[in-house]
């Protein structure tokens, strides 16, 4: 690692820690007036993994079958919080994933919740450290922007950034842990869509294979435990209600969302003209990404372009996501032409990549949604 490109990772580092220690302090006040499961304003003590706990105790009483129909599951989870107003609340993860959360409902809400912050972690420096990214990068990682956002949100950002890295992190043709993370990511899919691309260009067809036949495996046991009515159910019910709260819902959520399909929803309010622009500017990152996947034949550079063309094609990425960006970003660093061409070439978009988990909510909130324009350089870059 060249002396700059060390300096820039102690630099973030830093801000890293800086940042942990702000965004608690700011948050104080909520963590002060907690009553039962909620803040003082209402909201859930780690926001979504009150989702991820109702569902895991909706499994373990017995109505698994409800979980998919928005009104059940809402009623459901009002009995949890003493009948309290939740706003729309859903499980957007498909029927497979019950598979894996149920464990959370055998114990109380808060344990539950940092046993779940503590895996997200653990996986993502599990992740990290088995695809090759040493100690400074790993804590760089670990003490980011969107990992602190994650935590924040009780979210699955960190953990599917480890199931990232872990898929790329194939050692061999007949490696398993890759195949293994990859049949997980089903249950996350925008995380992982590009990895068929990659392993084909590679030839690594037996990989492939292997995590097809895991998902089909997993998909017929999640039938088989759950029966066919909870995906359908899901199909009919929870997606529909999840895609039109993307393309016409309101909310927060908005400001969390550094997409084309976002940042034209906030400049021209249609949803139709959103679409049609994303899926433009998707088309044209995913032709460049293949072609230049390719003719790019080191490993570091191919997993640099899948984690960047990744968060640039998915219109429904959030902040609290953008690990997968950071480490984009970070092999783009390691770079030597990169790491010696200066902070103006090099290191400003590397630092935009750190900062757009936050920069996101005020560009958004401020109608000047350009996110996406500051991530864009990265891929060039790699």
């Amino acid at each position: 690692m060249g002396k700059t490109g060390r300096n820039l990772k102690l630099s973030l580092l830093a801000l890293g820690l800086a940042h942990l220690v702000g965004f608690l302090a700011y948050k104080s006040s909520e963590l002060s007036g907690i009553n039962g499961l909620l803040n003082a304003d209402g909201r859930p003590v780690g926001d979504d993994f009150i989702n991820l706990w109702t569902v895991a105790r909706m499994e373990l009483s017995g109505q698994a079958g409800k979980i998919y129909s928005i009104a059940d599951f809402e009623a459901y989870q009002a009995t949890l919080v003493g009948g309290a107003e939740l706003g729309l609340r859903l499980w957007a993860y498909p029927p497979h994933s019950l598979l894996l959360v149920w464990p959370f409902g055998l114990i109380g809400y808060y344990p539950a919740l940092a046993i779940w912050s503590a895996l997200g972690l653990i996986l993502l420096f599990i992740g990290a450290r088995r695809f090759g990214f040493n100690r400074l990068e790993t804590a760089v990682l670990l003490t980011s922007p969107a990992t602190v956002l994650n935590l924040y949100y009780g979210q699955s950002g960190s953990l599917v950034t480890g199931l990232v890295l872990l898929a790329l992190s194939a050692r061999t043709s007949r490696d398993a842990i890759p195949t293994i993370a990859a049949t997980v990511l089903t249950i996350k899919p925008q995380g992982g869509f590009l990895l068929p691309l990659l392993w084909g260009v590679e030839r690594r067809w037996w990989m492939i294979l292997w995590t097809a036949f895991l998902t089909v495996l997993f998909l017929g046991s999640s039938i088989a435990i759950f029966g066919i009515e909870t995906w359908r159910t899901y199909l009919g019910d929870t997606l529909p209600k999840l895609s039109e709260l993307e393309r016409n819902g309101t909310g927060p959520f908005m400001a969390m969302i550094p997409s084309v399909f976002m940042a034209m929803r906030i400049v021209t309010g249609q949803s139709d003209i959103a679409i049609a622009a994303h899926a433009v500017f998707a088309i044209a990152i995913g032709i460049a990404f293949v072609w230049r996947l390719w003719r790019v034949s080191d490993p570091e550079r191919r997993a640099a372009l899948l984690l960047l063309a990744t968060v640039l094609i998915t219109p429904y990425i959030h902040n609290y996501d953008l690990a997968l960006l950071l480490c984009g970003a970070l092999l783009v660093a390691r770079r030597p032409w990169v790491a010696g061409s200066g902070p103006f070439k090099a290191e400003l978009p590397i630092i935009f990549a750190w900062m757009i988990p936050q920069l996101v909510l005020f560009l958004n909130m401020a109608g000047v949604p350009i996110s996406p324009l500051l991530i864009l350089p990265l891929l060039f870059l790699a």
